[in-house]
């Protein structure tokens, strides 16, 4: 096992921390060993908030968004389609280290962005999509959802395109992040706000 990384206090500026906490955010949208890589995300649904937790598939700092991937047959699509309001919670246990996120979502299934990162999902994350229920859907009995079809030979990159039909991007337009650093001697905050074009508006450190 790797030496765990230890929790420090962030840098001494707002600037550095944006700079820092969109790299490490981009870092984890390329690299399943890089922190980062999972988080939780919530929207809102018919009976209150919903978070589930999902892998952080890209991130861009100068357009400040965040990107996962999902069903488009899931209640986390539906619900991001009534209402585009979003946010994100990524935490390092490692380093300590606590990214927020808000904004409001954009949904890609038909379109070259879908397109684009569906031909970059590699065969084996393409398996979730070929479930015949849609995710949530009730069942008698324990089951990962997905045909007899995917543990024989025929499971290849043809055959995983079937799946196409179900996958869709959840783009995340940022509107505000805040990153928490825990530390003993004394936790840091700091917000920033976006605009529509993506420059920051306002910077602030906040009481954590």
């Amino acid at each position: 096992m790797s030496a765990a990384r230890e929790a420090r206090l962030p840098p001494a500026t707002l600037d550095a921390i944006e700079a820092e906490a969109w790299t490490l955010l981009e870092a984890g949208g390329r690299s399943f060993r890089a922190p980062f890589h999972s988080g939780q995300i919530a929207s809102i649904g018919a009976d209150g908030p919903n978070v589930r937790t999902v892998i952080l598939r890209g991130a861009d700092a100068a357009g400040r968004r965040i990107w996962c991937h999902t069903d488009r047959r899931s209640p986390k699509f539906a619900e991001l389609a009534a209402d585009p309001r979003v946010a994100w919670t990524l935490y390092d246990e490692g380093s300590r280290l606590q990214f927020r996120a808000w904004g409001h979502a954009r949904l890609h299934h038909d379109d070259a962005v879908a397109d684009e990162r569906w031909a970059a999902t590699v065969l084996n994350s393409r398996r979730v999509y070929q479930v015949q229920d849609a995710p949530g859907s009730t069942s008698a009995v324990p089951t990962a959802g997905t045909p007899p079809e995917l543990d024989d030979s025929r499971w290849t990159i043809d055959f995983s395109e079937r799946g196409r039909a179900h996958f869709a991007v959840v783009e995340t337009v940022v509107h505000r992040l805040e990153a928490l650093y825990l530390h003993h001697a004394g936790h840091r905050r700091a917000s920033f706000r976006y605009g529509a074009d993506g420059h920051r508006t306002a910077a602030d450190w906040r009481v954590p």
